[in-house]
């Protein structure tokens, strides 16, 4: 049996109650269906909006024959892997595989007649100019039962903000920072006192932060990449920073969160106003508690300067390989004690002389701090087969590194991640058995996202998985796919994933999570690796504050034939989340609907079945291409659902 792919909406319903469940529904309408609003609907919604609702096509269409536009199109592969550039296209995406799904095709590397396919890119999208706007949009996709999506910049690793058929809404465009020298959030008591913070539009982006952060004499604890939002996606998965060491994470400086809700209303949540709606957003993942406007944040004092680090190992032999591979995981824990933040890339494939290259830094570490902390990478440097060493730099400012390392990585690729946290007692003890798993799948590009000890004084305070109290480091290992690769190798690559986010939990032990914003989309363990034992507190705030579940989180690839809509099979008190595939051009559900009392559902999928193997009922193992639906109980056991 070969591992799933799954379609995961957050609330999937724990309660065998009916009347405490979701209500039943049909799959939410997309672009093509019967239910889909006529073209009048549409554009009498626009009028109201200031005519800012655009059809919104693959950021290459323009260079295909029915929206050919030359000028366009030279622009489009001038800046097709530039960042920037694909932040302000209402269609494109950072990785081209949200963009066109695991079989669209749309390249500005190809002949004007060739197939140009909507692929997920959204249908229609409103691009957002305020709140009312937000606000006008969300009641318009309730009314009409749509499959909504929120877009910012699209930086998305698990494929949120795209949807084949899918309304948008795009708060790229939504602008202005505010920088309050004492701010107290909104229904704080008397007694509280205000503290430097800024507040960010949902389109800032972090470089731009930087640039007006460094100006204003202070930080901010951002990411490390140029044109990631810093008020959306970003914060609401977590948001790991160079200076979570001393900061935390990006949630644990927020202060304040403003939003459109799912009844299309703006409000604003915080630790007064609403504390549970205000720890589902810390941490919740995507966009699936409410359209973000506007988010404020701690901001700190601006260090003196900032010390780098950085460290290259290379080797003559394979031996040396392996030995540089795990005394560098070991020595790993001791850099992080001593407040260093870093980001590492380990090579496997023996056509590679460098086994390992990291970069730290720390705002005003001293010479001193830096040689004694590296020192454990300058003796590896000299042990056989190693060359190599640790090298220091320093920066006046945040700001100055940024312009010298921050990059946005893996731009108009299909890389997909599978990564675990990983604690000190983990890289002590367990490095080996990580480096036979790096070398098991030498094509996954193992390295760490992020090197860090977090500060993680709000973690119980915040829906970030509590695995990040003891963590040490994000290990993350990744597959891509050629954009011409074939419908085998991406199969493979999936199940690459899958498997290794797998075997990383065996290794880590299945109790520790991972970071969200930064795990597969094929992750067969997602409850429990991206929230933990917070979930179940999730669930009950995501009842309260969108009981039509109109913002879904899908965790999914291939969503241009995926949609998950919930099934109450009311005559047995059983409320089901299952995923509606369209394989063979429609559902067909089995006889079993409805004949599994007492049974809560807590996740589904599909499998692919081996030619000769079978599971459950004999009919399966042939039935529309051999895949059938799946579902795991609260008991752990698996029940046969429906065919599809």
């Amino acid at each position: 049996m070969k591992i799933p792919s799954q379609q995961v909406l957050l609330a999937i319903p724990l309660l065998a109650s009916p009347a405490q469940s979701y209500p039943g529904k049909h799959p939410r309408c997309s672009a093509g269906d019967a239910c889909w609003p006529k073209e009048h609907v549409w554009q009498a919604f626009n009028s109201t909006i200031s005519g800012r609702l655009i059809r919104t096509f693959p950021a290459a269409a323009v260079c295909h024959t029915a929206q050919y536009d030359a000028a366009a199109c030279s622009v489009a592969k001038e800046h097709w892997t530039d960042s920037f550039w694909r932040t302000n296209q209402t269609g494109a995406y950072s990785a081209i595989l949200w963009e066109l799904g695991e079989k669209g095709q749309c390249f500005v590397n190809t002949t004007k007649e060739d197939r140009c396919d909507q692929g997920i890119v959204p249908y229609y999208s409103v691009s957002a100019s305020g709140v009312k706007d937000i606000e006008k949009a969300v009641k318009f996709a309730d009314k009409h039962d749509l499959y909504l999506v929120v877009k910012n910049t699209g930086h998305d690793h698990l494929g949120r903000s795209s949807g084949s058929g899918a309304f948008s809404i795009w708060t790229h465009n939504l602008k202005g920072k505010e920088w309050h020298k004492s701010f107290k959030p909104k229904g704080a008591p008397f007694n509280v006192s205000g503290i430097p913070a800024v507040t960010l539009q949902a389109g800032e982006q972090l470089l731009d932060v930087y640039k007006a952060a460094a100006a204003e004499g202070v930080t901010f604890a951002g990411g490390s990449a140029q044109t990631v939002g810093a008020a959306g996606g970003f914060m609401t998965g977590g948001g790991v920073s160079p200076f979570s060491h001393f900061y935390g994470l990006a949630v644990d400086n927020v202060l304040e969160v403003n939003l459109v809700t799912a009844q299309g209303k703006a409000k604003t949540i915080n630790q007064y106003t609403d504390p549970d709606y205000f720890f589902a957003l810390r941490g919740g993942g995507g966009s699936a508690w409410g359209v973000i406007t506007s988010v404020t944040y701690k901001t700190h004092p601006k260090p003196t300067h900032i010390r780098v680090g950085i460290a290259q190992l290379n080797v003559t032999t394979e031996d040396a390989r392996r030995v540089v591979i795990e005394k560098t995981l070991q020595a790993l824990p001791d850099i992080t004690e001593a407040g260093w933040v870093g980001y590492g890339l380990y090579a496997t494939e023996k056509t590679n002389p460098t086994a390992f290259q990291v970069i730290f830094l720390q705002p005003n570490a001293t010479m001193e701090n830096f040689n004694k902390t590296f020192e454990p990478m300058n003796k590896i440097a000299t042990l056989p087969g190693v060359t190599g060493g640790a090298v220091s730099y320093v920066f006046p400012d945040f700001l100055e590194y940024s312009k010298n390392f921050l990059r946005d990585p893996n731009i108009a690729t299909n890389v997909i991640d599978a990564s675990r946290l990983v604690s000190r007692q983990v890289l002590t003890e367990r490095a080996s058995d990580l480096v036979d798993l790096m070398f098991e799948f030498p094509t996954t590009g193992p390295g760490f996202n992020s090197i860090v000890k977090v500060n993680s004084d709000e973690r119980d305070n915040t829906s970030v998985h509590s695995s990040f109290k003891d963590s040490r480091a994000l290990i993350s290992y990744s597959v891509d796919w050629a954009d011409n690769a074939s419908e085998q190798e991406k199969k493979a690559a999936k199940k690459t994933s899958a498997e290794v986010s797998k075997r990383l939990a065996e290794i880590v032990g299945k109790e520790t999570g991972t970071y969200l914003n930064e795990a597969s989309p094929y992750e067969p363990d997602w409850q429990n690796a991206f929230w933990g034992n917070k979930y179940a507190r999730l669930l009950s705030i995501k009842r309260r504050i969108d009981p039509k579940n109109l913002f879904a989180l899908n965790i999914t690839q291939g969503k241009d034939n995926l949609a998950t809509y919930s099934d109450n099979a009311t005559d047995s008190g059983v409320t089901i989340e299952r995923s509606f595939c369209t394989t063979c051009g429609s559902s067909v559900v089995s006889e079993n609907k409805g004949k599994l009392p007492g049974v809560v559902i807590v996740s589904c999928g599909t499998i692919d079945f081996a030619e000769g193997e079978s599971w459950g009922p004999p009919t399966m193992e042939y039935f529309c291409k051999r895949k059938a639906a799946w579902l795991t109980t609260s008991e752990g056991s698996e029940k046969f659902w429906g065919l599809t």
